[in-house]
């Protein structure tokens, strides 16, 4: 097991940790630990490992070595040295290293029984292979499984909230005057208090005319609103995405591999043709939902609420296959934004190309595409 000091690094993620990235059960347990749902449906069920900081971490070269078969991208379990103080930095190690389960196993310690050893174990391999935390996802993937830890887990970062504050409440200042028979001076501010209280209390008081107009209620209105609210999550996602997905598809083209025969150059070149096609689709699957999510949501704000009732009412269905699809694209454009910074030319040697080119193609058959876009040029 590997210490870090983690000082600034921990203590940032609660203000700049997003919810893709960070699962934050640090968190979880300070703001439910002492709740009834929390100790009865707990996401594992070692207590220590229920208070760590489960991250999407990008391997660093010197880690490579740490793994049987090369890897990107690894979830990595930091274990606070103080849950409540972030600051004080922690111990890490990441899921699927060698000796992976001798490693969890000392760390946390304190099982009760191999039953109980296993059941975390598997958690930890299913959040693993997830290619990302986001919430929706997370839970739509885990009730397949048949696993339903309590609802806590499943928040955004606050630091997502803040960013998309501006942007939910401008997304249902439609709604002020349907739901809530407003408008004038007070419909901006209006809006962004409705906003605030849907992504963050979802029971508040405040939203009943909201309640009223789709006609939930009780388990319904909850479920309905956290679909609403995964609904809100893409959308502002692939708003904030789109331009450095546009960014991102010239420069993985231009790829400079070094040190190859020119029959490695040639797969290699289709590799990456293969490789921006499928996440071309994936990002036009993306959208087609979202879509639908539009249709549905301007019926409501026309006067129709059945409509968007019943899209929520099925919207969970839908998790699954957009969030791997979100997932799966923001992963291959963060390695290698972390891989190449800045401006440079994208220059691997083949061993690496091949074996990073190779990972990004199993993490991308995981997904269902639609037809594939026209053939992409590259530089090879």
């Amino acid at each position: 097991m590997r210490t870090t000091d983690g000082r600034r690094d921990l203590s940032l993620l609660r203000l700049s940790g997003s919810t893709a990235r960070v699962l934050n059960l640090a968190l979880a347990f300070e703001r439910f630990g002492h709740t009834e749902e929390f100790h009865a449906k707990p996401l594992f069920k070692n207590k220590r490992l229920n208070q760590t900081l489960i991250l999407k971490h990008v391997v660093r070269p010197h880690e490579r070595d740490l793994f049987q078969r090369p890897v990107s991208c690894a979830t990595k379990i930091i274990l606070p040295y103080a849950a409540s103080d972030l600051g004080l930095g922690g111990t890490s190690f990441l899921v699927g290293e060698r000796n992976f389960e001798r490693i969890l196993k000392d760390a946390v310690g304190g099982y009760k029984s191999d039953a109980d050893f296993h059941s975390d174990l598997e958690m930890l391999r299913v959040l693993n292979q997830l290619p990302s935390f986001d919430p929706f996802l997370l839970r739509e993937r885990l009730r397949t499984l048949g696993m339903e830890p309590a609802r806590c887990y499943f928040d955004l970062a606050e630091a997502d909230v803040g960013r998309m504050r501006l942007f939910v409440g401008k997304e249902i200042a439609q709604l002020i005057s349907l739901a809530f028979a407003t408008g004038g001076f007070d419909a901006g501010d209006l809006s962004q208090r409705m906003a605030e209280k849907l992504m963050t209390d979802e029971t508040a008081k405040t939203l009943d005319p909201l309640r009223e107009t789709l006609r939930l209620s009780g388990p319904e209105y909850i479920e309905g609103v956290f679909a609403w609210k995964g609904f809100l999550y893409y959308k502002w996602l692939m708003g904030e995405f789109k331009p450095q997905l546009a960014e991102f598809k010239p420069r993985f083209a231009g790829l400079r591999v070094t040190q190859c025969t020119s029959q490695e150059r040639q797969d290699m070149a289709e590799s990456r043709r293969k490789i921006l096609r499928q996440m071309t689709a994936a990002a036009n699957q993306v959208d087609a939902t979202l879509l639908e999510y539009g249709t549905a949501f301007a019926a409501l704000t026309a006067g129709q609420p059945s409509a968007f009732r019943n899209f929520l009412l099925k919207a969970p269905s839908m998790f699954i296959p957009i969030g791997e699809a979100v997932g799966v694209i923001r992963h291959i454009d963060s390695f290698w934004r972390f891989r190449f910074p800045g401006p440079v030319t994208p220059l691997m040697e083949a061993d690496e190309a091949m074996e990073v080119l190779n990972e990004f193609e199993m993490t991308l058959a995981g997904v269902e595409f639609a037809a594939l876009e026209a053939p992409v040029k590259l530089a090879i």
